[in-house]
C-alpha cells in the first residue's frame, strides 16, 4: 500500500484551519486547535511513552506553513510552537 500523497493544501488564515485533499479523494480539514494538540513533536508527545499534560490556548492561530522535504510539513503557531513535523500519513491519520 501506498503512502499518502497530498493533491492540494490550503491554510485559510482567516478561518484558522488547514484543509488537505489526498490523492485517493479523501479531503481533510483540521482546527488549529485540533493541530497544536496533536502535535508529532516530542514535546507534545512525550518520552518514554507518557504524554504530558500540555495547556493549549482554544484561541491558538497557524501563522505558517513549512515544506519539510516531500513527506511532511512544519505548522507554524502563534504560541511559538513550531516543532512538530506533521508527515502525510500522520495528518491523514487523524
Amino acid at each position: 500500500m501506498t503512502e499518502p500523497w497530498p493533491t492540494d493544501i490550503k491554510l485559510k488564515k482567516s478561518e484558522n484551519t488547514l484543509t488537505i485533499a489526498f490523492d485517493d479523494g479523501v479531503v481533510k480539514t483540521f482546527s488549529a486547535r485540533q493541530l497544536r494538540q496533536n502535535s508529532p513533536s516530542a514535546e507534545v508527545q512525550g518520552h518514554g511513552g507518557v504524554k504530558p499534560e500540555i495547556s493549549i490556548n482554544p484561541n491558538v492561530r497557524m501563522t505558517g506553513l513549512e515544506a519539510v522535504g516531500n513527506y511532511a510539513v512544519r505548522i507554524v503557531f502563534d504560541d511559538g510552537h513550531s516543532t512538530g513535523l506533521y508527515s502525510w500519513a500522520w495528518l491523514y491519520s487523524l
